[in-house]
């Protein structure tokens, strides 16, 4: 029976997570300390094993839907790799109390961010001057729904260093903070969770391979999740394409705050 929980809360997070493109670490993160007593250490490593299926599930989706931009994914998630391997020795020397209070943090800052921004248009102009890492992007999903967009590759580069450090540190997966970040640098929301979701799968292998060599995986319930979230990756991927993406924004703010509340009152 507590077999078959596992797998039902690892659909709803699988669904929830690859809906916005986060990978759902951000809510069994929470769940994992709150309910099960995990250590900071074990919570991470067995979130983030749940997180790589749901990442490789959900972007196989998104691929069939023909959302993820792959050239900027590539850039992207080699960057992650360093910070990501880093983040999980670091996660060794985290103090209970100071895990809740820095997840908690990250998530208010980035509900705040997502809640109120307003994606700014492509500036033609600015292409035309040639400005260094200025590129912009042309995809046409499997719906025939046309997306354009400019983004500053370098700068995302740079982000993606330090997404992959916390990423890893944390045990979300850096999908929590790629999409809202990316969505400022310029992505349509619909593009910045298919892509973050595909970077995923890279993030979260090297981080889960670092937390299993240390010992923070604790195996029976992250298979258990995880077989859940493959299932649940495939029904938020679904979902993700009927819905508009400013639902989506404001859905991942809401539920950042809530999590971020409940992890201060700790």
């Amino acid at each position: 029976m507590e077999h078959i929980l596992n797998v039902i809360i690892g659909i709803l997070v699988g669904m929830i997570g690859t809906l916005i493109g986060a990978g759902g670490g951000f809510i069994l993160i929470p769940y994992l300390v709150l309910v099960e007593k995990f250590t900071p250490q074990q919570a991470a490593g067995t979130s983030l094993f749940m997180v790589f299926f749901n990442a490789l599930s959900g972007s196989i989706a998104y691929i069939r839907q023909k959302r993820v931009d792959f050239r900027t994914a590539f850039y992207f998630a080699l960057a992650t790799i360093p910070g990501a391997v880093l983040g999980a020795y670091l996660n060794s020397f985290l103090h209970s109390r100071i895990f809740n209070v820095l997840f908690a943090l990250l998530l208010l800052f980035l509900a705040a961010r997502t809640f109120f921004h307003r994606p700014a248009p492509v500036n033609k102009e600015k292409e035309d001057k040639k400005i260094p890492g200025q590129e912009t992007r042309e995809i046409i999903d499997r719906d025939g729904n046309k997306y354009e967009y400019s983004f500053n590759l370098w700068l995302g580069v740079g982000i993606s260093l330090g997404v992959g450090v916390i990423s890893s540190l944390l045990g979300i997966g850096g999908g929590i903070i790629h999409v809202p970040l990316m969505g400022f640098l310029g992505f349509p929301i619909h593009i910045a969770t298919a892509t973050s979701h595909f970077i995923l799968v890279i993030t979260s292998l090297i981080g889960v391979i670092s937390h299993i060599s240390y010992g923070h995986v604790v195996f029976a319930k992250a298979i258990a999740y995880a077989l859940g979230a493959i299932i649940g990756a495939q029904i938020g991927a679904r979902i993700s394409s009927k819905i508009s993406g400013n639902t989506i924004k404001k859905g991942l703010a809401i539920a950042l705050a809530l999590v971020a509340v409940r992890l201060l009152t700790l």
